[in-house]
């Protein structure tokens, strides 16, 4: 079978995960900041996971954030593109078509202390592992804490439509309350009306909430680099802090500092 080139790091033993005839086969790699996986498909379904560093997983359905202690869950032939938000330790996994995943389509899932460990020690172990060894058993337990992982909503709609597209790309380069509903119409040289129904049709979400989910999720990008909450509130076109926060517990349920928090606190756990 002959794959499509992703990195010339990495093409060689990704040959090897996706031609192997094993459940699960394990690929490791270090990327810097700023590094981008052009877009691609496998053959296989993927689980791509950091175990540190913060990245951005784009499919036709949308842009999925992952953070420390989340994976994304990929089914096979789903094309998708991947930017390193942070320097990244990745470890993927590859699953055959006998393994089940945890959603039909692509979601953020949790990784578990017991998954990371498992992914871990698989990685030291041949990719055509013997049917009864040990490896055999890491890959069955592998698949069996897949079934038991909870998704997350940690997902940004993306646009079909060719000139919604180019907007939504444009506010996610530069995240921010600036620049209403009437300002991206008049880039598009729409009306507000237009603008707000090709939103409503796109998505099943006004421009407002499509805008809200965008920042809500780039503040979680950057409290897990370790920005303050106050510069965040600065960057993303907040008149303050206290508005900034206010939006966040109202929308997540906590404040960024308890979201912070708990964040450092799963990230310990799993170390």
């Amino acid at each position: 079978m002959r794959t499509e080139s992703i990195d010339n790091r990495t093409d060689e033993a990704l040959r090897e995960c996706l031609d192997v005839d094993r459940p699960v086969a394990l690929l490791a790699y270090d990327y810097a900041a700023g590094d981008r996986i052009p877009i691609h498909e496998h053959l296989k379904a993927q689980l791509i996971y950091a175990i540190e560093g913060t990245m951005t997983v784009t499919t036709q359905e949308g842009r999925w954030v992952l953070l420390p202690t989340r994976a994304i869950w990929v089914p096979a032939k789903m094309r998708h593109s991947i930017r390193m938000r942070s320097r990244l330790r990745m470890r993927s996994a590859y699953f055959d078509d006998t393994v089940a995943g945890p959603a039909q389509g692509c979601a953020v899932v949790e990784v578990s202390p017991l998954l990371r460990e498992l992914i871990i020690s698989m990685l030291s172990e041949p990719r055509a592992y013997p049917p009864n060894g040990r490896a055999a058993h890491l890959a069955s337990l592998i698949c069996n804490e897949l079934r038991f992982t909870h998704t997350l909503p940690l997902h940004l709609p993306w646009p079909r439509d060719p000139n919604l597209r180019k907007i939504c790309e444009a506010m996610q380069r530069r995240p921010s309350l600036a620049g209403g509903m009437d300002f991206w119409a008049a880039e598009m040289g729409i009306s507000s009306r237009t603008l707000a129904r090709l939103f409503r049709s796109e998505f099943k979400m006004s421009f407002q909430e499509w805008r809200l989910q965008l920042l809500l999720l780039e503040a979680q990008i950057r409290l897990a680099q370790g920005q303050s909450s106050s510069r965040i509130a600065k960057a993303l076109g907040y008149d303050s802090h206290a508005a900034f926060s206010a939006m966040f517990r109202k929308s997540l349920g906590l404040s960024p500092s308890h979201y912070l928090r708990n964040l450092r606190l799963e990230d310990r756990s799993s170390q």
